[in-house]
């Protein structure tokens, strides 16, 4: 069995190509969500903004609004948010969704 497959994941997610932005206290870079759950997002960047594990970040972008989370990891020119989770989150996640998926 593959790795990939035997990891449990909380929520599922949903492959995506939302352009946005990601900002940290490093940098800012722009980028597309390559997948999206309601806990998170895999959002791949155009360039290195030294984003760490555990660092706090914010999303931009015209889908999703505005987002904040931390780096949970990072692996070459993708990193790993975890959402703040808030009923704010959630709606405009739920909004994505609904009217842009």
């Amino acid at each position: 069995m593959a790795f990939r497959e035997s990891v449990q994941r909380a929520s599922a997610r949903t492959d995506t190509k939302i352009t946005g932005t990601v900002s940290c206290s490093t940098g800012s870079s722009n980028g597309v969500v390559k997948d999206l759950s309601d806990e998170g997002i895999c959002f791949q960047l155009l360039f290195d903004i030294g984003a760490r594990t555990g660092q706090e970040v914010t999303i931009r972008s015209e889908e999703l609004g505005f987002l904040t989370g931390m780096v949970r990891w990072c692996r070459g020119d993708r990193i790993g948010i975890k959402l703040k989770l808030s009923s704010n989150t959630a709606a405009q996640i739920s909004s994505y969704y609904k009217f842009f998926r």
